[in-house]
């Protein structure tokens, strides 16, 4: 019986699956993170109003920050923006310092570090300058202490006012042209101040500009410049911008060097100007943070401060150094994709309200000023984030001077919020591909061992069903289940083994145990038939003398199968021609089976092979003893020999029973047949059992198949021609 093997999933499929299943992992965290996405909110929400709470309670009792007169303009906290200092009395315009008093120490220092126009050949020491901006009543005061190298002056000869060494004031007004004012001096003392063109080369017209004031005083190392603005020049929305211009050759008298107190002079904007208390500035510059925007509003709503940003600045992608950093980077670009696909991806520049608006309405700061602290959400203009706001109150004793509003962008919970997800889902992926590589490597391994252990098992036994070895050395050393099988496996062939022996030893014991009693039986029937001769014609007699016939047929049968194996084992080869060997047997049995026609198709000549011609013979006769128990009484025997892709191919045809459908190549196992009731004799077959143990000993092949034209079977052997055919 041929077990088929029901289909289903292997081994490494199931394990395959197994290792999916590990998904769920992840995906519980996934479901996890974007629980807590609210709860972070609302605990961002409580952190601002904390921060709001905290600013507030900086700025209690202290009405002189919403003073319009001492009180801060917009601070935004931008690098380029240029501070005024409060003075501690009027400067007097005459290039001396000792009127700035301890205001000094605020002054910044320009050695090019910042915006520099200048050619390859600047050296920083022979150009930098020191500047203070400070403020006094109605006027803006600002002093320059340069050091240079060489002082050059002004030649009133040149019509060109570059040929000097002179300060530049650009002032720009958001509803006005930009104007530029030139300051340079011929001696010590009042400078000339004009207004420029875009060149800084000619007056725009011939007359000074006596609006500014300009002080020129020459020193050991360089000058001192001190410049007198009116504040109403300076409007609060207005961008101011200084420069200091150094010539060095009295020749050429070119400009060698543009020293910028701000960046991007020659480009818009420019800085910011502030003007409020230091005070007042210390406190909101350690109010600044760098993701979170402080809104500080009067009770009238209009904006008196402004610190921080909403959007991060972008940041410096770092260069890869080390193979690690590399193949984190390579893995993260690998998976920016799936990172894009299942998570929200928040914005990075948010366009939101402009830092310049002097007014908010808001009902948030309308119900903060009514002395409640409040808490919002609002979308940014862009409609890209959601934008979190918290706002606390100002007091000044029982009443409200103002309000502090924080706010922020959801960004912030949500970039460490995908940075976590990217984590988990990188190193899921990671785990995943290791395990699933490691489970696809076991389950690759384990199915060669069971591979190996099948075949194994399949060639321990022939094909004839016989034990061809009683021990498997595949994983027969394992020392797990597989190893045990295998173990159990040879424990079993070899009591298989064993019983095997038993029965192939069985015939030639049953042969030697029952001659003896049909021997017996035999002469005890001739005895009798010579004491009693009118047995002779006694039905018994002839039936007892059939059976003991057909138990010699049946002993020979079991002896001849068992002990042909071993008999062709001791059998020398010879080459000899088949069509001889054939031809001379089928006139044997015309006269053995006069009743059936023989006849003999040779389709070619010579059919040189190498065997035993004994063997071949005896495998003619169980052919042809096959075709007679089983064709048509009186229909013709056919025996054909021919040659066909280098082999000699024997067939007995004949006509009558079909063989069954279902039988196929079992038809030569041992003790199979599909019987017969008119048969000559017993059979138990072994007859083509013999044919096909023949023709394997000879390296061909057996086969039966069903006659085209009429009933009947066709049994045919294909044996190797020699070489010399």
């Amino acid at each position: 019986m041929v077990i088929r093997p029901a289909r289903g999933l292997s081994i490494r499929t199931k394990l395959l699956l197994v290792a999916v299943a590990l998904l769920l992992i992840p995906w519980m965290g996934y479901q996890y993170v974007r629980e807590m996405k609210s709860f972070l909110l609302q605990g961002q929400e409580k952190a601002l109003s904390l921060t709001a709470r905290a600013v507030s309670t900086v700025l209690h009792d202290r009405p002189e920050f919403f003073n319009p007169d001492t009180g801060a303009s917009k601070l935004i906290g931008e690098p380029n923006d240029l501070f005024a200092y409060p003075l501690p009395n009027y400067v007097r315009l005459d290039g001396k310092l000792d009127d700035w008093g301890e205001s000094l120490d605020q002054a910044t220092l320009y050695d090019g570090s910042k915006g520099l126009l200048c050619g390859p050949d600047y050296e920083p020491d022979s150009l930098f300058f020191r500047q203070l901006i400070g403020y006094r009543g109605p006027y803006l005061y600002t002093v320059f202490e340069v050091t240079d190298d060489v002082l050059i002056l002004r030649d009133p000869k040149i019509r060109r006012l570059d040929n000097s060494d002179h300060v530049r004031v650009v002032i720009q007004d958001p509803a006005r042209p930009v104007k530029r004012y030139l300051m340079t001096a011929r001696q010590p003392g009042r400078m000339s101040v004009y207004l420029m063109d875009s060149n800084w080369q000619e007056p725009l017209t011939g007359d000074p500009n006596y609006d500014i004031a300009a002080e020129f005083l020459p020193t050991k190392n360089g000058y001192v410049v001190e410049i007198r603005v009116p504040r109403y020049i300076v409007a609060s929305q207005t961008r101011i911008g200084f420069m200091v211009a150094d010539v060095d050759d009295d020749l050429t008298r070119e400009v060698d060097v543009v020293l910028n107190a701000s960046q991007n002079l020659n480009k818009e904007p420019l800085a910011r100007l502030l003007i409020h208390s230091p005070e007042i500035a210390k406190i909101l510059r350690g109010l600044n943070r760098p993701v979170a925007r402080i809104w500080v509003l009067d009770n009238q709503q209009q904006v008196r401060a402004v610190v921080g940003r909403l959007s991060r600045e972008p940041e410096t992608n770092l260069t890869a150094n080390s193979l690690r950093d590399q193949l984190r980077a390579l893995y993260d670009r690998a998976l920016h994709g799936i990172y894009n696909l299942i998570l929200e991806t928040p914005s990075g520049e948010i366009r939101d309200l402009s830092a310049n608006v002097s007014h908010r309405n808001d009902e948030i700061f309308t119900k903060a000023l009514s002395g409640s602290p409040q808490t919002a959400r609002r979308p940014s203009l862009d409609q890209t984030t959601e934008i979190l706001m918290a706002a606390h109150p100002v007091w000044f004793g029982d009443e409200v001077l103002g309000v502090v509003v924080v706010e922020q962008s959801s960004n912030e919970v949500l970039f460490p919020r995908r940075q976590v997800l990217e984590n988990v889902i990188s190193v899921t992926l990671l785990v995943l591909i290791i395990v699933t590589g490691a489970l696809l490597v076991f389950a690759s391994r384990i199915t060669l061992r069971i591979r190996r252990l099948r075949n194994a098992a399949e060639q321990a036994i022939g094909i004839d069903g016989r034990v061809r070895t009683d021990r498997i050395t595949a994983e027969a050393g394992s020392g797990d289940e597989i190893g045990d099988l295998s173990r159990s496996v040879s424990g079993m062939l070899g009591r298989l083994s064993q019983y095997t022996r038993y029965l192939e030893g069985l015939p030639d014991t049953l042969a030697h145990e029952l001659n003896n009693p049909l021997n017996v039986v035999n002469s005890s029937l001739e005895n009798l038939q010579e004491e009693l001769p009118q047995t002779q014609q006694s039905k018994y007699m002839e039936r007892a003398k059939n059976g003991i016939v057909r138990l010699r047929s049946i002993l020979t049968s079991l002896t001849e199968a068992a002990n042909l194996e071993e008999a062709m084992k001791t059998e020398s080869p010879e080459e000899f021609d088949l069509v001889h060997l054939v031809s001379s047997y089928v006139e044997g049995y015309q006269l053995s089976y006069p009743d059936r026609a023989f006849k003999l198709d040779v389709r070619a000549a010579p059919l040189r092979i190498s065997g035993t011609p004994d063997h071949i013979a005896q495998m003619l006769d169980k052919l042809a003893d096959n075709a007679v128990d089983f064709g048509t009484t009186g229909t013709p025997i056919l025996v054909r020999l021919d040659k066909q892709h280098g082999l000699a191919r024997l067939s007995v045809i004949n006509e009558g029973a079909v063989l069954p459908e279902d039988m196929g190549d079992r038809l030569f196992d041992p003790m199979v047949s599909i019987g017969k009731k008119n048969a000559r004799r017993s059979r138990l077959g072994l007859g083509l059992y013999v044919v096909r143990l023949i023709a394997e000993f000879h390296r061909g092949k057996v086969e039966a198949t069903n006659r085209t034209d009429i009933p009947g079977a066709m049994f045919t052997v294909s044996l190797p021609l020699t070489t010399s055919t």
